[in-house]
């Protein structure tokens, strides 16, 4: 585990972050274009989009961190990221609605708090989620389209003041008070991995984790297991005085070792009135607000459209993306038709046919292996045994 926080290295991959956003702004720019152009007025005209939504879909795609955190995501391969733009994008239209408007999981310090490279700090007590699974599913998905918002207006607030040091990421407090192991939910850290990250990647400059014990030693050997080697390297176990150290006093809560008020009273700009009251059932509209931005709702809206799985026996199309109108159920549009697509399903069925034979020969030639691995070592020892005994 890393038990202190490296600041160099925190350091040096910052400033690698900026010259890549600084390098490769026009080519984001480029990618916005195309997706302003292309992308949206494909995906309204297959969805038929209300003003609302075409109005919301489009926000999203001005947001230059966004797309750029997208493009590094994607190695800065432009059809990769451009495809995952577009997947997103229709993911966000059909997902990302909820019947009501929870209050975000995160608790970010309010500006000009921040670490010492300039990032907003986010806290996270794990001991308030213990909750029903879709319930904090829900309220990760808020938090995370929120902190997305509220890096865009810091950035707005930047720009507006002649402040061109973009905010690209955010560093996360994880406190572990009061969370048992056996309260641990992998399926949670799973989905989180999996369907979150891909949709939200690299929002997160550095993960510290408070207030651990030697019991969650065991368990982060197994969850590290399941996240990329970068995540990895971001994820740190300080003690109090240490992340003290990094953050100084004046940018810590008092039950953190700071000198502000306890975390509770410290102003939240994710959980803000203005973002809490301002959906309106009538219109079925809502925004988060940033500055001059105004977002209509769409966490409380119907989806317009329903994605079937590449090998869902429903899929016309076997074996690719397609995606099926519920206003107008006789109409399926069908995704791109990619090589891998094909060499993935056909994969896929082989394995299905032939994947439970092949597991019993592989276990079957295990066993014969170590069976003759076993009688070499018996044969060795018993020959050790009977040479010493003819030399006694």
């Amino acid at each position: 585990m890393n038990n202190s926080i490296a600041r160099s290295v925190l350091q040096d991959n910052h400033e690698r972050l900026i010259d890549q956003y600084k390098a490769n702004l026009a080519d984001v720019c480029a990618l916005q274009l195309t997706l302003n152009d292309e992308v949206l007025s494909h995906v309204a005209q297959a969805f038929a989009l209300s003003d609302a939504d075409h109005t919301w879909a489009k926000e999203w795609i001005s947001d230059t961190a966004t797309i750029f955190r997208f493009l590094r995501h994607h190695k800065f391969i432009r059809s990769f990221a451009l495809e995952a733009v577009q997947t997103t994008l229709i993911w966000r239209l059909n997902v990302l609605r909820l019947s009501t408007i929870p209050s975000a999981l995160f608790h970010c310090l309010p500006p000009p708090i921040c670490d010492p490279l300039g990032r907003p700090l986010v806290f996270l007590q794990l001991s308030e989620l213990l909750t029903c699974e879709q319930t904090m599913m829900d309220g990760f998905l808020i938090s995370l389209e929120r902190l997305r918002i509220h890096l865009r207006s810091l950035n707005a607030l930047n720009d507006k003041y002649a402040n061109h040091e973009i905010i690209l990421q955010c560093v996360v407090v994880v406190d572990l008070e009061g969370l048992s192991i056996q309260s641990f939910n992998l399926k949670i850290l799973t989905w989180f991995m999996k369907e979150v990250v891909p949709r939200y990647p690299g929002m997160f400059a550095a993960v510290f984790l408070l207030n651990y014990s030697w019991t969650y030693a065991m368990t982060w050997s197994i969850v590290k297991c399941l996240l990329p080697n970068s995540a990895v390297a971001r994820v740190f176990f300080p003690s109090r005085e240490e992340l003290l150290q990094y953050c100084s006093a004046s940018a810590l809560p008092s039950n953190y070792g700071g000198a502000l008020s306890p975390l509770h009273l410290v102003e939240d700009p994710l959980n803000s009135d203005d973002q809490k009251n301002c959906a309106s059932v009538s219109s079925r509209e809502w925004c988060m607000p940033a500055p001059n931005i105004r977002l209509p709702e769409t966490l409380h809206r119907q989806a317009s459209s329903i994605f079937i799985p590449p090998r869902s026996s429903l899929n016309p199309f076997f074996g690719y993306p397609t995606v099926a109108s519920l206003s107008r159920p006789h109409v399926v549009q069908q995704g791109r038709r990619r090589k891998r697509d094909l060499l993935l399903t056909l994969s896929v069925l082989w394995w299905r046919r032939w994947g439970a034979r092949i597991i019993i020969l592989l276990f079957l030639i295990t066993v014969s292996l170590t069976r003759k691995r076993v009688r070499g070592v018996t044969r060795w020892i018993l020959g050790i045994a009977l040479s010493s005994g003819n030399t006694q």
